[in-house]
């Protein structure tokens, strides 16, 4: 889990723009994106403590590694720990099992309590009422865990797709690919939605996909999805 940029104003696309119709599936980062990682934060302290120094290196490592691509999510898990337990003065299982406890345990836990996006449920229903697949793309694991937690398993999500199963962190361009494989699509018709353009805007553009990086400081920020499909943001239906 990493904290977002903060982007200010409108949503904003990312790559080629071309036509709502062409979408032919969306995937969601989901840190940040999903939830709201402000309303998140302290909860997120209170359940780490006393690991507030794993929590914060852990944060840094995996920036760190970010956009790099490892032969398996086990070796990008192993020299996390490796460079985690070198910082924390620990050895490398100790390492490991720390992140896991915080960066997944912990979490999750938080994530009952904070629960999704307020429109994160009908903007997801609206999709897959178009007949859209969506997916998860998410740079730590546990994904269906921390969906769970959120309320929004049930959804017929098409793809679970995580940098801890794959080895792969955003912005390398693999986690995208990889999705619109699964999902079925070329990348050109794969929409991104996160919450960072430094890595979700970057790994669209990185993979040939469409990006669209919300607005924080907007009432509902995943209602841009709708706009960028073509629907109504209140009603998830046609505009045009």
């Amino acid at each position: 889990m990493v904290d977002p940029l903060g982007q200010h104003g409108s949503a904003r696309e990312v790559g080629d723009a071309g036509d709502a119709g062409d979408i032919g599936a969306v995937s969601f980062d989901l840190d940040g994106t999903l939830y709201d990682l402000d309303r998140a934060r302290r909860p997120l302290l209170w359940a780490t403590f006393p690991r507030w120094r794993t929590l914060r290196v852990g944060r840094r490592v995996r920036e760190e590694l970010r956009g790099r691509s490892f032969d398996s999510g086990e070796a990008l898990l192993q020299e996390e720990a490796h460079i985690a337990a070198e910082r924390l003065d620990v050895d490398v299982d100790v390492a490991r099992a720390h992140l896991h406890r915080v960066f997944n345990v912990s979490l999750t836990t938080v994530l009952h309590k904070v629960g999704p996006r307020a429109e994160a449920r009908a903007v997801l229903e609206a999709i897959v009422a178009r007949g859209l697949p969506i997916a998860v793309v998410s740079d730590r694991g546990h994904v269906r865990e921390k969906l769970t937690a959120l309320g929004l398993a049930d959804l017929p999500w098409a793809a679970l797709v995580s940098a801890d199963d794959t080895g792969v962190l955003k912005p390398a361009a693999g986690l995208l690919t990889h999705t619109a494989g699964l999902l079925g699509v070329p990348t050109s018709r794969l929409l991104h939605v996160g919450d960072r353009d430094d890595a979700d805007g970057a790994a669209a553009r990185a993979a040939g996909a469409r990006g669209l990086i919300i607005a924080e400081n907007t009432v509902s920020p995943l209602s841009a999805v709708l706009m960028a499909l073509g629907l109504s943001s209140s009603t998830g239906s046609p505009t045009r």
